[in-house]
């Protein structure tokens, strides 16, 4: 049973995954100016996953399988799984048949199948794992068990910390462990999420704040929602709009918009207008200020508005066509269409999504990269 960690504060760009045949590869990273204009050749999957370490994974039709693929839209681990997850720290969890193992970029099973769950991947060189009627434990990359951790559910490790939950009753309180496996939070809160920055948001008598790495409160419960701190802000919610708060606990940015995204790149997407439950509404991005940098004018009616990666921001017009834009909002890319999704970039090349009929797929490079 997968735990809620906190409520949803911020809408994120995904791409999605459905099914890909596996053949070979027809065409390397396409320039956006050729998918744009029609002459470049989609890469021969019918879908494909994000990109994490420099590979993204597909889906196989044929055999209903999945593999790894790189951004030249080279197989370069065949489709033979049941089930995958994207890469950490250059090893992926991937599942044959009911058991868990994981394998490195080439495809060479690094620890065999041999649990029936595994949380994610690894984050500080530990990866959650869990045998048939065993415990939870964190593994090493050779699959060497380093912590057992004696609750009902566990999360991978962020920031040095791990979410850890155990029964109470009908529900499940949660608390964090160390690297060492050391319980430095007691399971007792309802909600949380996961530690950034030093901080981790924690839900108190209807109301959240943030915790330090020894437990203590840093930020008094105050809040409707909170998110992880990025970049040295974290969004909040009150009253029905968003701000930002920063690790002494001063309002940066007050509660003021219907909407509201991390920072990343020194830009956070927020809303202008509508409410915090619906679409309507005009999105833009502010700096570490608060101040309106790229006006309110996109609209997230088609696809979610997205943040800046690489420098460079997904995002649709009102009433138009989906865009790349730079940090000062200047369109690097017009996409001709509003039927097309561009996922976030990384390593200089992103996926992206042209669906017709099963799908039209293409690795695009960083344009702003020559």
């Amino acid at each position: 049973m997968k735990k809620r960690t906190s409520i949803l504060l911020a809408l994120a760009l995904t791409v999605s995954v459905s099914g890909a045949p596996g053949l070979p590869a027809a065409h390397a990273a396409d320039s956006a100016a050729s998918i744009v204009n029609g002459t470049a050749k989609t890469v021969s999957y019918d879908a494909i996953g994000g990109l994490s370490e420099g590979l993204a994974f597909f889906w196989n039709a044929g055999n209903k399988l999945y593999g790894y693929t790189n951004t030249d839209g080279k197989t370069v681990i065949k489709a033979q799984f049941d089930e995958v997850k994207p890469f950490s720290e250059g090893l992926a969890a991937v599942r044959k048949g009911k058991l868990w193992g994981f394998v490195d970029k080439k495809g060479k099973i690094a620890i065999k199948p041999q649990y029936e769950r595994v949380v994610e991947g690894f984050n500080g060189g530990l990866a959650a794992v869990k045998k048939s009627g065993g415990k939870w434990n964190y593994i090493d990359k050779t699959g060497k068990t380093k912590l057992t951790a004696a609750y009902d559910e566990v999360h991978e490790f962020k920031d040095g910390m791990a979410v850890v939950w155990k029964r109470k009753g009908s529900a499940y309180v949660g608390g964090f462990i160390d690297l060492n496996g050391k319980e430095v939070v007691k399971p007792q809160y309802a909600m949380l999420d996961v530690f950034s920055e030093g901080l981790a948001p924690v839900m108190k008598n209807g109301k959240w704040g943030y915790i330090d790495k020894k437990g203590k409160t840093v930020i008094k419960p105050q809040f409707d929602g909170a998110a992880p701190f990025s970049e040295g802000l974290a969004l909040f919610l009150q009253n029905g709009k968003y701000g930002y708060v920063n690790a002494k606990s001063k309002i940066v940015v007050k509660a003021q918009y219907t909407g509201g995204q991390a920072f990343s790149e020194g830009r956070a997407a927020v809303k202008v207008g509508g409410s915090a439950s619906d679409r309507s509404g005009k999105w833009g991005y502010i700096g570490a200020t608060g101040k309106l940098v790229i006006p309110a004018q996109y609209s997230d009616e088609g696809a979610e508005v997205g943040s800046f990666k690489e420098g460079i921001a997904f995002v649709q017009r009102q009433g138009g066509n989906k865009i790349l834009i730079d940090r000062f909002g200047k369109a690097i890319v017009d996409l001709r269409t509003n039927d097309i999704t561009v996922g976030e970039f990384e390593g200089g090349a992103a996926v992206v999504n042209a669906p017709v009929g099963q799908g039209h797929y293409y690795f695009m490079k960083n344009p702003l990269k020559k």
